[in-house]
This record gives C-alpha cells, structure tokens and sequence, in this order.
C-alpha cells in the first residue's frame, strides 16, 4: 500500500535494462539496434556526466564507519575530552549551524573541536553534532560507495552554505556571496533573479565584514563554456513556484536567468527519469532534488536516499549508462562533525568534507579514492573531458578526478537497487535539564513519507505524569504532509524522567514508538538577556550580547543561578569556552535551598562576525553539567557588519519546512 515505486514502472524499467544488457552483449549499439562501429579516435569514453548534489552531510556523518575510509568514529569536544560519535535518527529534530561564521569557527584553524559550542550542535545534551549513520541506515549509499568508488578527501568548496556552494558546482566561485537569503520568496520559491520580494545575501568583502545585495550576479558559468562550445547541458530542479526550485543556481545569473538558455537548459527534476531513460540526456545535467528529499534536516535521509536511488536506477537502465559518470555529493557539511581540516586555499575555504561518490562504468571499481577533491573538482573533470577552456583560479588548480576512473578496466554492470518503505519520520529531541516546577514544550513532527495517505488510528503516552500530551487535530496525513504534536514537560521530582509516545496507524511496522526524555534539575538562570527562547539554546539558557560590538570593545552582562530545590547543590567548577568571553562570579561551592549567586560576562570581540562561547557548571544536581550558551555580534569601526541579529546568520530550512505543511 505504501510502496514507494509502482510494480508497473519497475517492470518497464527491467524490460528496457535486460533488452539493453542484450544488446551489449551481442555486439550491438548502446544507442539502438545497430551494429557497433568504433568510435572516433579523439571522442570520450564518457559521453555523459550527470551532477547530483544533496544537502547538508559531512563525511564522517555518512561514511565516517565505511570500512577503509579516512573517517571517525569519536570527536574532540571544545573542552578537550573526546566522545564517541552517536547515531543520527533517519530524521532528525532540528538544523545545525552551517553559515559562513559557523563553518570558520568549528574548523577552529584546524582544530576541528568547537562543534559543540555551534549552535545547534548540543541542544539539551543531544550531542546531534556529534552523531553518525552507518550501513543499516544509508544501504543503498554505502553499496554504490563499495561497488564503485567513494572520495573521502571531498570538500566543499566554501565553508558556509548552500547557495554559494551550489554557485561553486556551476562556476567555480560565488562571487562573493557567503550566505543563504534569510527567506525565500513565497511567490517563486527561489533564491535568485527573478525573486518577486526583495531578498538579499551577503557578499564578503575584503575587510571580513559583508554587505547584503540582491543575490543576482553575472559571472561566467560553466554552461556559457559549454555553449560556446556547442555541448549541450541542463539543469533539472524544481520548477518556478514548486518545492526545490531554490536549488537551481542558474537562476542566480542574469544573463542566463533573462536569456535564451533558461527555457532550454532548465528542466523538472521530475522529466529526468523519462529523459535517461529514452537516451534524451544531454551531455552534461546538474540535478538537484524537491526539498523535501534534500536529506537536508530535519527532512529524512531514507526518504532523500530513495529519490537518488530513483534517478541513478533510470540511468543505468536507459541506452546511455555505458557512457556516462555520475558525481553524486552534498553541498556542505550541515553543522555535523568530520574530523579532517580542511586546506584554506582561498579567503573563501575549503569547507568541512562533504560525501562524494563516483559511479560509472568505468569508475574505479571498490576504490576508496585519497585525492583531495572540491566542486570545482568536477567542472574541471568535465572540461578535460571534453577538451574546454577553464572558468577561473579554482577549477585550474583543482585536482580533475581522472584518477577516480580507470578505463582499462571491464566496464561495471549497473547496480539497479531497490527502493526502501522509510520510518515514519516521528522525531523529538531531548528536553535536557528543566528546573522542576516549570514547564518546557517540544514539538514532534509525523510525517507521511508513503504514497497514500497515513491514518492515525491513536496516539497515546505512558509513563512519568510529567510529560502531558496535545495531539494533532487530524487523523489522516497526506503523502508528503505532515502534522504536529507537542508534548509538554513539568517535571515533579529532581533526575531523569521517561515516557513513551505510541502512535498506531496503517504504516508498515505499526505500531511506533518515540522515546521522551528529560531531567528534572534544581538549578535556574534568569537574566534580562537570558532564556530559552534563543533558537538553538543548550541547558540553561543563552545569553544574549549586544547585537553590535565593535571589535576590540567590551560590554558586560550578569544572569543570576538559583538553587530552587531542598537540598544543597555542591558547586565543584565553572567554565568557560570562547576566547572572545571571560566570566567571573561569586557562587559559593555550596549552593544552599533559595540561594542566588552572580555569573558575570564580558564580550570583547577580536573578529567579525558572530561569536560564540559557553560556560558549563559541574555539581552535584542531576541536570549537571549546565551549559550556558553565549552569544554576541562583533563589527568594524563604521560600526557596520550589515546583519540585523545573530540568530538571522544561520542557514534556516527557508525552502518549505514541516510547519508550512501541516495540516494540523
């Protein structure tokens, strides 16, 4: 009922793969039923290139347990201690830090240890940062990276977000732009030129601040090199209007967006299939997919696997796989740890490793490929391939992944996989330590990753009394859709409290079930600048600086601790983490019932941009360590970084998010 591709397409794709399969072996034509003649002398063996790009994964989130890949199973926390790395939910509950400012300060000169102080990264003690999928979670991804060849020196080719790493798979460089919009216009559901609000981005300029322009640009793109060289290439998206078309960079060039190659050189992602496999692709495609099989969070990572295993079983099973390499990545790290530094060859990065996998026919076959590789990596395949000119400083000096092939080598048969029924996406995150008495509200997100509708026959929770539930208001959730929950958490008692969300319906594996958690803690911080209402808040709270902080300036902020249990709270250390910030405070060791004692912090900004630290207390309450989380905005002299707030920094899911498609 909830299969995810009809028995009817399948087999039409098998009867086109097995007459094609026959055909190679007879000796004919890839192309049709003619006999085979030899090729030009001077014409490639890869006659196709298609450019897949997903969303917000790093290496080590991915493949970091592949087994020969450079990749980590434990990471170093901004304190020093090292973890191990835990396991990523196929959905996960909220985003990651990963804009321009994050990427600088979790890659810490090289360090790689600041991840937990990112926002996003430890909310209430889920540690998302620091998790990772394997085998069981990614099949079908792992089983292309084992058959053909899996890069794990990828990098992304900015240290920021999606948009300027898209720009960088299309021209080698962002021009400048070093963010996403803050929204995305309702109308066209796109970032670019024809955007009918009026969003802006930030470009970079040479003095580390940035300005916010519109983010429509005119640089030479790797299809203008194309075109002059009469090559076709198209770049499938969503369309104008519909989820995914934000990914189609092109639309971030004036001449292109405004000329005549927009109406030949832009298609649905959804007429990929057919085009693969009526032999209709041109030499060169980018395909990007709707937003919600991005795999960028919170959306899952089965569901985004699925819609690539889709796209790729298309082209193995049309007449034009024998010729054709696949470069299947994601566009930037999303927040999530990797352990390796990237080279900074540039003002603008290298960013965090990203996955890479190369599939081909003449892909290196079972190869773990050790080159350092970026975007402009695989325009630089495609220019030697076929005998282009370069774009710019990047593409000429990037490593052209020709050593990612071997075409000596049988060419490999196709891996035509099978899609997966995916959980249903039902996430919550921890509540983390709440003073007892008060009350601390998540939100649960189900949604219908089937193609018929989702019934919710009940929706029910066990366990401790402190966590009370409001379910959705519908009963049946549309394919694609999704309703939320929330559930609320007063807890009575000091220590850990559990409870269990039932949900019975009509999706395979009914019923589900969803772990809640909390801790119930006698510690409290109030402050006129400090709560959990800051979006990616951990522990205590956040506290807030002033939105403009000149460099080399201090401004000052106190937020009080109370001890609002019974019994005495015994105080062993507080910590700091984040050069910007110094605390000092007058907390005795003991903490007695209904006692205050003073934190205080100074911010005194030495770099641009948004800076980030935390202060940890370790006692003996159940909640501890607590973690504060600091955050302040520092610019130049003009007093000028042309941010309206720090929170506006990070790469919102802007696209069409779960709370735009409730149907609660």
């Amino acid at each position: 009922m909830f299969a995810l591709i009809s028995r009817r397409a399948m087999h039409t794709k098998s009867l086109i793969f097995t007459f094609f399969w026959i055909a190679v072996l007879l000796g004919t034509s890839a192309c049709g039923g003619a006999s085979a003649a030899a090729p030009p002398a001077k014409r490639p063996k890869i006659q196709h290139i298609v450019f897949i790009i997903k969303e917000n994964r790093s290496f080590d989130e991915y493949f970091g347990r592949f087994p020969g890949a450079n990749g980590a199973t434990a990471a170093k926390l901004s304190t020093g201690r090292t973890i191990p790395l835990g396991h990523t939910p196929d959905q996960v509950s909220h985003d990651i830090g990963h804009d321009w400012f994050s990427g600088i300060e979790v890659i810490d000169g090289g360090k790689m240890d600041l991840f937990d102080i990112n926002y996003g990264g430890n909310l209430k003690g889920d540690m998302l940062a620091f998790t990772q999928m394997g085998q069981t979670d990614i099949p079908n991804y792992w089983a292309y990276a084992k058959r053909f060849s899996l890069a794990d020196a990828m990098f992304s080719s900015l240290h920021g977000p999606s948009l300027p790493n898209h720009l960088y798979t299309i021209a080698g460089q962002s021009d400048g732009i070093v963010s996403v919009p803050v929204v995305t216009d309702p109308t066209s559901m796109g970032w670019g030129c024809d955007s009918v609000s009026a969003i802006t981005v930030q470009f970079l300029q040479s003095d580390g601040s940035v300005v916010d322009k519109a983010p429509c640009v005119d640089i030479q793109t790797l299809g203008d090199v194309l075109d002059a060289n009469n090559i076709t290439w198209k770049y499938y998206s969503g369309l104008y209007g519909t989820s995914g078309y934000q990914w189609n960079v092109y639309n971030n060039i004036k001449h292109i967006r405004y000329g005549p190659e927009w109406s030949t050189r832009t298609g649905d992602q959804n007429q990929f299939d057919s085009d693969a496999m009526s032999g209709n692709l041109p030499a060169v495609s980018w395909l990007t997919p709707p937003n919600e099989r991005t795999e960028h969070p919170p959306y899952s990572s089965c569901y985004g696997e699925n819609w690539t295993v889709d796209k790729i079983n298309s082209i193995m099973q049309g007449p034009d796989w024998a010729t054709t390499a696949i470069f299947l990545t994601w566009d930037d790290f999303g927040g999530f740890y990797d352990h390796v530094a990237p080279q900074q060859i540039d003002k603008y990065g290298l960013g965090p490793r990203v996955p890479l996998i190369v599939i081909s026919p003449y892909a290196r076959a079972g190869a773990i490929i050790h080159t350092p590789y970026e975007f402009s990596s695989v325009l630089k395949f495609i220019e030697k391939n076929f005998a282009l000119p370069s774009l710019g400083a990047r593409d000429v000096t990037a490593n052209d992944m020709m050593d990612a092939f071997d075409f000596t080598q049988t060419p490999s048969m196709p891996l035509v996989l099978q899609q997966r029924t995916c959980p249903i996406v039902a996430t919550s995150s921890p509540f983390g330590e709440q003073a007892i008495g008060t009350v601390g509200t998540n939100k649960i997100t189900i949604y219908n990753v089937g193609t018929q509708p989702l019934n919710l026959t009940s929706i029910s929770l066990a366990g401790d009394s402190d966590f009370v539930l409001s379910p959705c208001t519908v009963t049946s959730i549309l394919p694609n859709k999704s309703c939320n929950l929330t559930v609320n958490f007063t807890p009575s008692q000091l220590g850990a409290r559990q409870a269990t969300l039932t949900l019975q319906d009509n999706y395979p594996g009914s019923p589900q079930t969803i772990s809640l958690s909390g801790i119930g803690s006698a510690l409290t911080a109030q402050g006129t600048v400090l709560g959990p209402e800051y979006p990616y808040s951990s522990g205590l709270g956040t506290a807030l600086f002033a939105i403009k902080q000149r460099l080399g300036t201090a401004s000052q902020l106190s937020f009080t601790l109370t001890n609002v249990g019974l019994a005495n709270i015994l105080i062993s250390s507080i910590s700091l983490v984040g050069s910007d910030f110094t605390q000092s405070n007058n907390c005795p060791a003991v903490l007695t019932p209904n006692s205050p004692c003073t934190v205080t912090v100074i911010f005194t900004p030495s770099s641009l941009g948004p800076r980030w630290g935390q202060i940890r207390i370790d006692d003996n309450d159940p909640g501890s360590p607590h973690l504060v989380r600091l955050a302040g905005t520092a610019v130049n002299s003009a007093g000028n970084l042309n941010v309206s707030e720090s929170p506006a920094l990070y790469e919102q899911p802007t696209h069409r998010d779960f709370a735009d498609d409730d149907d609660d």
